[in-house]
């Protein structure tokens, strides 16, 4: 049996996808994310039809706009304030920011410059890791490999080895607040901040210290 409605009048879909762009451009503005952005419905919207009275639609977000995947949309229709017909939908945010992109493949542990880097535009997730500045990472090493043309983030790098096994290296003694200074070789590879073993050359005894930087372990009592 086919409703006949009287007096109807109809909420375009172009409507609802318009309203649901300015909610979340409004959204990301409020929380000062001016960046590039485009949004994808992925499906279409269809007309809906009202009876008589003052039309209103309300867009929701229920949950966060989601950078990496899907953020869920929630349609209110109204009539005279009475809500008549509810829809939800998915469509996809997508932000794009100026990061720092290899130009190269960069290989494990090895020393990188700011010629192995570009700038590029890319979309971008929520995480808000992706380097911007070469300083950021300046004189680390990758954790692995990484293929040319990736945009890298901080989780990509550590400190370099600064110190090699067999090295010769000056230890800084701290003993209740007198500081001294000895000779030592390097028992261990190190980076900086790591605890490595290394030997006292006068004593020959071996010690536990906290490399400080390329010629010098710190050792407390």
């Amino acid at each position: 049996m086919n409703l006949q409605i009287v007096n109807a009048q109809v909420i375009s879909g172009e409507e609802v996808e318009a309203a649901t762009i300015n909610r979340i451009n409004q959204i990301l503005d409020e929380r000062g994310d001016m960046r590039r952005r485009e949004i994808d419905f992925l499906r279409n919207i269809y007309d809906v039809t009202l009876p008589e009275g003052y039309p209103q639609i309300d867009i929701s977000i229920p949950g966060q706009i989601n950078y990496a995947g899907m953020t869920s949309v929630t349609v209110k229709y109204k009539v005279d304030g009475k809500i008549i017909k509810v829809i939800n939908f998915v469509l996809k945010v997508k932000i794009y920011d100026n990061v720092l992109v290899t130009n190269h493949a960069l290989i494990f542990d090895k020393i990188i410059t700011a010629a192995d880097f570009r700038y590029a535009e890319i979309a971008v997730d929520g995480r808000n890791e992706y380097v911007k500045d070469f300083s950021a990472i300046k004189s680390l090493v990758p954790i692995r490999n990484i293929s040319a043309g990736s945009p890298v983030t901080l989780s990509m790098f550590r400190t370099a080895q600064v110190i090699q096994m067999n090295q010769p290296v000056r230890l800084l003694i701290r003993y209740h607040g007198v500081e001294a200074s000895a000779k030592g070789i390097a028992m261990a590879r190190g980076r900086v901040g790591e605890m490595i073993r290394v030997k006292n050359e006068s004593s020959g005894k071996i010690i536990t210290g906290r490399v400080i930087d390329a010629q010098t372990v710190e050792v407390m009592f």
